[in-house]
């Protein structure tokens, strides 16, 4: 099957299309610059270079294409949420999931199957609710930016094609949250943040790419899935386990307050939190390698 991935060069698209080739997929990674590209990617993999403005309709070899994955977005979590940063995250988002739209309403693709990233940031601040894919958009900055993400994406109108949003939870591995969750403890300065009271949705990066190449070859899978962990975890837990696999203390909480002042309204996606649960995936049979927090983190930072 031939794969294209937008947003394929960051961490989760690295893993993704490394896991693809491994199962015989052959993958066109899609970037602004592929000469530069061409050089860090496995042998094997196609680049397409895009500006990321003009139509999709202007590139070439697209009809061969059999499922487009889009990870493409702006980071929600290098820099204080000004309002021109949240303008880009908002706009990255959506510049990107219109091109692939339109381009499959006209012919230009024409995929079995859209898998369009979210994040489980679209049901809001919940509490200790239990949320499935059902649930409600929520209605702070975060949620919004799902919302408008997914309804982006839930354009495609050509029914050969099933759409599908993955809602991802925080994804451990070795490079992006959990390190700069891990950098205190290993300076004796861990803890959990906030009241430690909020919940913390999760996934390793192997079961996501894992679940991602399901969700293709499972073409009764379509609509929002809630792409975590059967088992999320509140704040102080979590860290406490990070602490444990870090053989280093969680002893050292950061006040709400400080969170505020130093991140902005960012301090909200680390204070308020989801506990989302995978209805979705499990229904549809799929079996997690580490479903297990520990043994997730243990892996995650070897």
């Amino acid at each position: 099957m031939n794969v294209l991935i937008f947003g394929g060069t960051g961490f989760v698209g690295r893993n993704l299309t490394r896991e693809l080739l491994e199962n015989g997929y052959q993958v066109y990674i899609v970037t602004r610059n592929a000469q530069r590209t061409a050089g860090t990617l496995a042998g094997g993999v196609g680049v397409i270079e895009w500006d990321n403005v003009s139509p999709l309709a202007s590139l070439k070899n697209l009809a061969q294409i059999e499922a487009v994955i889009n990870l493409a977005g702006e980071s929600i979590g290098n820099r204080r949420w000004t309002p021109s940063v949240k303008e880009e995250i908002i706009a990255s988002r959506l510049r990107t999931t219109s091109a692939i739209a339109t381009a499959i309403n006209e012919g230009v693709i024409q995929p079995e199957v859209l898998i369009n990233a979210s994040a489980v940031g679209y049901y809001g601040p919940r509490g200790d609710e239990e949320i499935t894919e059902s649930e409600e958009p929520g209605k702070d900055f975060l949620a919004q930016v799902c919302q408008k993400w997914e309804e982006e994406a839930y354009k495609v109108q050509d029914s050969s094609t099933r759409v599908v949003t993955p809602r991802l939870g925080v994804v451990l591995g070795n490079e992006g949250a959990l390190n700069r969750m891990a950098l205190p403890f290993k300076f004796y300065l861990g803890g959990p943040l906030g009241t430690g009271e909020q919940w913390l949705s999760w996934i390793h990066s192997q079961d996501l790419v894992s679940m991602i190449r399901f969700i293709i070859e499972h073409p009764e899978l379509s609509g929002p899935i809630n792409a975590v962990a059967p088992n999320p975890a509140k704040m102080r837990d979590f860290s406490k386990t990070l602490g444990k696999v870090l053989n280093k203390p969680s002893w050292f909480p950061v006040p709400e307050i400080l969170l505020k002042i130093a991140l902005g309204q960012m301090a909200e996606m680390l204070l308020h939190g989801q506990r989302a649960v995978p209805k979705q995936m499990r229904q549809a049979g799929f079996a997690y390698r580490y479903g297990n927090l520990q043994e997730a983190l243990a892996n995650a930072l070897l």
